[in-house]
């Protein structure tokens, strides 16, 4: 895990087979955000995207990686001061070989931040 417990650390997490909501709190002291707007920060879309990986991880008990991305909408900004929590819902669903159709979601109870629809794999040592 990259960002775990430096960009995001989760707060809870409620699953039901491979859907789940985890609960994460953005940190602001994250060091991502001395070169991403510094006193005015902003959450990159690169780690949203992370964060969303990350969390398929501990949805599907696999390491996986990203293979594809059909659709990433940032449908607004998301940074540690106005949203400090984020609900991310995701649902994997498994297909051929070790692959996973993930869909997910970033948002609070204002707004969602990012719609996101891809395929990732499970990594083979």
């Amino acid at each position: 895990m990259l960002l775990e417990n430096k960009f995001y650390k989760v707060l809870s997490k409620e699953t039901d087979g491979l859907s789940g909501r985890f609960t994460v709190a953005i940190l602001p002291d994250c060091n991502v955000y001395d070169g991403h707007f510094p006193g005015d920060p902003v959450c990159p879309g690169v780690c949203n995207i992370e964060t969303i990986k990350e969390c398929a991880m501990l949805l599907t008990g696999e390491e996986l990686r990203i293979n594809s991305i059909k659709q990433c909408r940032l449908t607004a900004i998301a940074t540690p001061t106005v949203c400090p929590e984020v609900d991310i819902t995701i649902t994997a669903t498994p297909s051929a070989n070790g692959m996973y159709t993930i869909l997910a979601t970033i948002k609070d109870d204002n707004q969602t931040y990012m719609d996101y629809k891809g395929t990732m794999e499970k990594v083979i040592h």
